[in-house]
């Protein structure tokens, strides 16, 4: 009896590992099935200075590439994470973590291409089948796009507040001006406004700031620009043209 006992209790800690393992699969080829057709990249050229912080704000580092998604890349990423909040070195948590991003570099701006591609196919779809389909999106992407084509379609198809779909709408929309005349602090902003509109360059230009900022701070970690650069453009005002007619009127 005893023998069967230990028996049943391994099979099924066989088996739950099993399908634990598994799941991520099982998601992957769901969200294939019920997602949309995969993105095709884009062949649009994207002026160097607004790749550089498109890639600065998709956490990409100083990769050359995106890393695909595997078991493998998110077990470091996963190791590497836990590791930072055991050891501490003087730095912040939050500088340890971006350790872990060479593992999986650009996840943020690829989560965002594929949120973006996802939203624009599917508009009417609930939270869960979307999820699914993000998350067999981005798996996918990591796959099969390069960097190059990753920057192109990010910039060409992505969301940059404001319903301003891709970087040459949000540049005419924000600074009345085409993406190749945009200057680091302005491509800064473009960038750091993909994927939210919770921040209002026009009624929060704080706020605007300091999510600029923080692309900035990434560009130069990057070496993307010099210290002096950082500077001169962390200065510098937002620089907004003023807002589209379909733009709310600030309270406050």
């Amino acid at each position: 009896m005893r023998l069967d006992l230990r028996r049943t209790l391994l099979g099924l800690i066989i088996a739950g590992a099993a399908g634990v393992a598994l799941l991520p699969f099982a998601c992957y080829g769901a969200g294939a099935a019920l997602g949309p057709p995969r993105p095709t990249p884009s062949k649009a050229q994207v002026p160097p200075v607004v790749a550089d912080a498109l890639w600065a704000r998709a956490d990409g580092g100083r990769a050359t590439r995106l890393e695909p998604i595997s078991p493998l890349t998110m077990f470091k990423t996963a190791a590497c994470s836990a590791e930072a909040h055991v050891f501490v070195d003087g730095r912040t948590e939050l500088e340890r973590e971006e350790d872990c991003r060479i593992y999986m570099p650009a996840m943020a701006g690829v989560e965002l291409l594929s949120d973006a591609h996802v939203k624009a196919a599917q508009p009417q779809r609930g939270d869960f089948l979307n999820g699914l389909s993000r998350f067999s999106t981005t798996v996918w992407l990591t796959h099969s796009f390069t960097k190059d084509e990753f920057l192109s379609t990010f910039a060409e198809r992505g969301i940059f507040g404001f319903g301003f779909r891709g970087v040459e709408a949000a540049a005419r929309g924000y600074f009345g001006r085409s993406s190749g005349e945009l200057t680091v602090p302005q491509a800064a902003l473009i960038a750091a406004m993909a994927g939210t509109r919770l921040t209002d360059p026009w009624c929060n230009p704080a706020g605007a700031a300091g999510r600029r900022h923080n692309v900035l701070e990434k560009m130069r970690k990057n070496e993307a620009i010099d210290e002096q650069a950082f500077r001169d453009a962390d200065m510098s005002e937002l620089g907004v043209s003023d807002p589209p007619a379909t733009h709310r009127p600030c309270v406050g």
